[in-house]
């Protein structure tokens, strides 16, 4: 209990987008998770941009030492909805929706993960738990984040 009042009040941003204010809790931090059934690490740091107006999150994958790959999402307010815009180091590109529910966060969408790839469904989950978030992409086990910085 006391971990996950910690973590709801470890970045109190304020958010220009009501949409948004479910980011405050990332804002501010970056939360590293292990990668599916890759050797690694994925770190993602969030940042408030353009005076809360929207959500930034970089994110780069290390393995043996090194940067593998690389990513940035952009999170926005459009109405009611959130938006994001994916972009990676290997020339891929996604879009979607994120529907967010209490704990519970749903991302829907497409994405070509290079430059040469196919469009293809993107569906990702993430749940706030006690000391982090857990991501589980498609129907893949659940990866926790947890506090990196």
């Amino acid at each position: 209990m006391i971990a996950s009042t910690l973590l709801l009040a470890a970045a109190p941003t304020a958010l220009a987008q009501a949409p948004l204010q479910p980011f405050s809790a990332l804002i501010g931090h970056c939360w590293a998770g292990p990668l599916d059934g890759v050797p690694g690490t994925d770190t993602h740091c969030f940042e408030s941009v353009f005076g809360g107006q929207h959500v930034r999150d970089r994110h780069r994958v290390v393995s043996g030492g090194r940067e593998v790959y690389a990513g940035e999402t952009l999170y926005s307010a459009k109405g009611a909805r959130v938006i994001f815009t994916y972009w990676n180091s290997l020339g891929g590109v996604g879009t979607g929706n994120a529907t967010i529910s209490g704990p519970q966060w749903k991302f829907n969408g497409t994405i070509h993960a290079t430059a040469e790839r196919a469009e293809e469904p993107m569906i990702s989950t993430w749940k706030m738990v006690p000391g982090g978030y857990e991501v589980r992409n498609g129907s893949a086990a659940p990866q926790l984040y947890k506090r990196a910085d």
